[in-house]
């Protein structure tokens, strides 16, 4: 992964991952710390519990897991008030990107004596984060949110609205892609974060904000995406049938994710993710299915800028061996079809969702005051949105 030289996390990987060999990792990031704070999910993972054992035999080790999916500032704030981070050295997160982005906060606001997240977000905040916090190491559970090399997280307040907050405060030291650890994934959860890096390497490059060096990393992750998720679905489903893990799929689909993260850690996401908020805001869409809900509308708009349609045929041709002029209609075919075979969403009956009148229009209109709206190449016009959101009616 040359593209993690764009990125101030180091990143390891490994097939699986000893006890005792995460352990020393622990130790030479937090050079040798008495106390370790470790952020988990309350759900029972035996991978995971195994490495935290390895933990409690070599340091005094304090166990964190208020944790819920899209991550409440509420829930931060109350673990940064009860007072266990106190004397800890190291933060460690393990979980998927609703821990991973919990873990961020943690240790960014650690030192900081009454600190709140919930001051933190929104468009005035009144705090800011200032300095650097705890040593972090991250730990993903699955393949697809790229948390753990981006310097963004994404938070609800008290209303259940997501912020995304950006500082380079929120960068973790290092991360560790652990294969065994990503392959206890249920089928449904593989599909919905692998299309979640799809869609972060693909709006890094209809994205205001892409640069040669992004254009090359978000391309060389979609190919990567594209090659690895069935393999990783197929592996997952067959898990869940009563087989073995394939902790060598599910290491190529964290490092596929972890590229996709290395470009859009620079350029921040796009429309796509925009329209995601408020699908998982109003009706409780799981992220990644969220992301994948629109992710062909949006392909098809970005097609509009010639050299957008350019970089999308550049990433056709190289994953489905078809010439680059031809390579951004096959690329659009594949999304579909991958999402049919994935049982992902495309329409709001397939959501469950049933609107009134004038409801998606007044639902929808806030995606347009989101920044990450504003990064959409060609500019996203409100109508021609609206107009593809309606045809999923």
């Amino acid at each position: 992964m040359l593209s993690s030289l764009l990125c101030p996390t180091r990143v390891l990987s490994f097939e699986d991952l000893s006890p005792a060999d995460f352990a020393q990792a622990v130790a030479y990031l937090g050079r040798g710390p008495a106390k370790v704070a470790v952020l988990v999910d309350g759900r029972p993972f035996p991978e995971r519990e195994r490495l935290v054992a390895g933990l409690r035999r070599a340091y005094e080790t304090v166990l964190l897991d208020r944790v819920s999916p899209d991550p409440l500032a509420s829930d931060i704030d109350a673990m940064l008030g009860s007072g266990a981070l106190a004397g800890a050295e190291l933060l460690v997160g393990i979980g998927g990107g609703s821990v991973l982005d919990s873990a961020k906060a943690l240790a960014a606001l650690a030192p900081a004596p009454g600190a709140r997240l919930a001051d933190c977000l929104g468009p005035a905040p009144s705090r800011r984060l200032e300095a650097k916090g705890l040593p972090l190491l991250l730990v993903p559970t699955t393949a697809g949110t790229g948390a753990e090399v981006t310097k963004v997280g994404v938070y609800r307040d008290g209303t259940g609205r997501k912020h995304t907050l950006g500082s380079p405060f929120l960068q973790a030291d290092a991360a560790l892609l652990v294969g065994a650890l990503a392959a206890a994934m249920p089928p449904e959860l593989a599909a919905s974060t692998g299309f979640d890096a799809l869609d972060h390497a693909l709006e890094s490059l209809w994205n205001r904000n892409a640069a040669p060096a992004t254009i090359e990393a978000a391309t060389e992750a979609a190919v990567a995406v594209l090659g690895r998720l069935p393999r990783s679905y197929e592996a997952a489903r067959a898990l869940a049938a009563g087989g073995r893990p394939d902790p060598a799929a599910a290491l190529a689909m964290l490092e596929a994710s972890a590229m996709a993260g290395f470009a859009f850690g620079i350029t921040g996401t796009a429309m796509g993710h925009a329209l995601s908020f408020v699908l998982t805001e109003e009706w409780r869409v799981p992220h990644g299915a969220a992301c994948a809900f629109s992710i062909e509308d949006c392909l098809r708009w970005a097609r509009r800028d010639p050299a957008i349609e350019a970089r999308l045929g550049r990433v056709g041709a190289a994953a489905l061996g078809v010439p680059p002029g031809r390579g951004a209609e096959a690329l659009l075919g594949r999304i579909l079809e991958l999402k049919a075979a994935m049982g992902l969403p495309s329409s709001f009956r397939e959501l469950g969702v049933e609107l009134g009148p004038g409801e998606l229009r007044r639902r929808f209109a806030r995606a347009f005051e989101d920044p990450k709206m504003a990064n959409t190449r060609p500019a996203a016009e409100p109508e021609a949105v609206y107009a593809f959101l309606e045809a999923k009616a």
